[in-house]
């Protein structure tokens, strides 16, 4: 779950949106539209926990992903490859590692206790689902449109659209209560836009997502929350409609 409590949001001193108050539950699928400069993105930066409300608080319950339009992966120069930071959605990339090391101290001394420990960690990661975890991410990835062979290079060689589809693999991947993602269809070729709208439709979390792509906003949301800003020396204004983006412009 997220709640909006009457937060406002402020960008260089002057306030875009005034005490807005919303909630979005598990099955939600809410896209938030507005015109260009109305500050969807600033408040969004605020929902996701990048900003802090000028006022009011945001309350997230369960497992949270955020999605912005230009991730900063932590990590993308020390070497990391592009699955290793898709597990790391789940810590499974933190695991693999501790399997190693225990080992490796097995082999060099093999005794009850380092045999002890590896086979109980090995145990767990079996039955945790850390072997298929691998497949799993790496179907994701192939599904968002990046090749198999790309996911053993370091994150520092990719392109920004390449990393960005690797963060939103992640994020998927790690299977949070609750989604935002700006833009997430930025970068995607059509197959693999279909491959994320299906995603979305199947997704049983609360889902929030900015976007100007109208077969996402009619395929995969239900529910919509208009910032409705007309000028730059206005305030926003919350207006929330329960349907599709193309039902809520013909209602107007």
């Amino acid at each position: 779950m997220l709640q909006a409590q009457a937060i406002s949001v402020e960008v260089g001193g002057r306030l875009l949106v005034d005490r807005a108050s919303f909630t979005v539950v598990a099955k939600d699928k809410v896209g938030i539209v507005g015109r260009n400069g109305a500050g969807k993105t600033s408040l969004f930066k605020v929902l996701g926990g990048a900003d802090e409300p000028a006022s009011g608080a945001v309350l997230r319950k369960g497992g949270f992903g955020y999605l912005p339009q230009d991730p900063k992966i932590e990590g993308d120069l020390d070497g990391r490859t592009c699955v290793t930071h898709i597990l790391s959605g789940k810590g499974i990339d933190e695991e693999i590692v501790r399997m190693e090391k225990l080992r490796i101290a097995m082999e060099e001394n093999p005794d009850e206790r380092n045999v002890g420990r590896y086979l109980k960690a090995e145990e767990m990661f079996r039955t945790t689902g850390g072997y298929a975890a691998d497949s799993e991410a790496r179907a994701m990835a192939v599904g968002l449109g990046l090749p198999d062979d790309r996911l053993e290079l370091p994150l520092s060689v990719l392109s920004g659209g390449e990393r960005r589809r690797v963060e939103l693999a992640r994020i998927l991947f790690a299977g949070t209560d609750v989604l935002c993602l700006d833009e997430p269809t930025n970068h995607l070729d059509i197959d693999a836009k279909t491959w994320l709208l299906q995603y979305m439709r199947q997704y049983k979390g609360a889902l929030l997502v900015i976007s100007h792509d109208l077969d996402l906003l009619d395929e995969a949301i239900t529910r919509v929350l208009h910032l409705d800003r007309t000028a730059e020396d206005e305030v926003g204004e919350i207006i929330e409609y329960r349907g599709t983006y193309s039902q809520y412009q013909r209602s107007r």
